[in-house]
């Protein structure tokens, strides 16, 4: 059961995270400072660092939220449905996610969510959208729907790969739209796939 005390820290985080990627947005990643975050959110410099040991954290949580919006999306498709669904599913999340006015942020937002990938190996393995997709993909080679020399988990992270590839090259221009770059995404996939186990 929450505390008073806990339900503050929490109050203060999400403020903070709120005030941060708000700055971020309209300034620009780089001209931000943790004073500036501190500053606008009323909250003391050290308060910050409570929360985030570095600016580089609230981006990494921006991750992690947007992977929980994902994970979400996938877990409420009804069973049985197909390996479509699942990709169409997971790349219209990643949209809903990152599109808009984020687009600014996903440079940054994924050399940090790499750099950690790197440093922390276990941070990969426990990732509940690599997990997710992963269980998605086992089911889909299990049942035929899809073919490949390679393990589900090491196709789920194939996937991720060319999604996150697809959304850098978008966030430079934001061409084309993301609507062409999902879909482009799911027939590489799936055509790379297929072909490799044949």
């Amino acid at each position: 059961m929450k505390t008073l005390r806990d339900e503050q820290k929490e109050k203060t985080r999400d403020r903070l995270f709120a005030t941060a990627m708000r700055l971020f947005l309209r300034h620009g990643y780089e001209e931000v400072g943790i004073d500036d975050i501190a500053r606008a959110a009323k909250v003391s410099r050290g308060t910050f660092y409570f929360h985030y040991p570095k600016k580089d954290d609230v981006l990494l949580e921006a991750v992690h939220r947007g992977e929980s919006v994902i994970v979400g999306h996938l877990q409420a498709l009804r069973p049985p449905h197909s390996l479509m669904k699942s990709l169409t599913t997971a790349t219209a999340a990643f949209a809903e996610v990152w599109g808009g006015d984020r687009r600014e942020l996903l440079a940054h937002a994924g050399t940090v969510s790499l750099r950690r990938i790197g440093a922390e190996p276990i941070v990969r393995d426990a990732d509940p959208l690599r997990k997710e997709l992963g269980a998605q993909l086992e089911r889909a080679l299990r049942e035929g729907e899809l073919t490949s020399m390679l393990p589900a988990q090491i196709l789920a992270d194939v996937f991720l790969l060319q999604v996150f590839t697809g959304l850098m090259a978008w966030s430079s221009t934001g061409e084309p739209g993301l609507e062409v770059i999902m879909p482009a995404v799911i027939d590489l996939f799936l055509h790379g796939a297929q072909g490799f186990g044949k």
